[in-house]
């Protein structure tokens, strides 16, 4: 499953459990904004790590420059395309995504992506995707107890 369907599905069943207005998005729209989510998370993460570098070298009006842009990123852009796509599940729906997120990323996504890089002979590489497909698995494992918590609190 490549990640691009994974994580079309895993979004899918979190609306499914959320808003029904979300439905009648254009399959299209749909992806478009997914896309564009994933974008503007990427963009705030990014720009906080720049601005981290920034002010590491003495420069703080340029880190205020990143931070500030990796705030419209993060909680303008995508917090109005979250709204659009109606991304506000129950919390039981919202542990389900994420739970599904985290296993692919520790089953599938980092154990391919370390093998690749150690084919390639990218030993590093490789270790940090073993490393961090195992920190997937801790935070799979406690959605896992949180949503068997929400599930006895019934």
């Amino acid at each position: 499953m490549t990640l691009k369907i994974f994580l079309t599905t895993a979004v899918a069943v979190a609306l499914s459990a959320g808003a029904a207005s979300a439905q009648d998005l254009n399959p299209q729209t749909r992806a478009n904004l997914e896309a564009a989510m994933h974008g503007e998370a990427f963009a705030n993460l990014k720009y906080l790590r720049y601005a981290e570098v920034a002010r590491e070298s003495g420069n703080a009006e340029l880190a205020q420059l990143f931070e500030s842009s990796a705030n419209v990123e993060a909680n303008e852009h995508f917090a109005r395309e979250a709204d659009a796509l109606k991304l506000d599940g129950t919390n039981e729906a919202n542990l389900v995504d994420a739970m599904a997120g985290e296993q692919y990323e520790n089953v599938t996504m980092y154990v391919g992506f370390a093998d690749q890089a150690q084919a390639a002979g990218d030993t590093r590489a490789a270790a940090m995707f073993r490393q961090i497909a195992s920190d997937e698995g801790d935070h799979y494992e406690r959605y896992r107890a949180a949503a068997e918590r929400l599930r006895q609190a019934r």
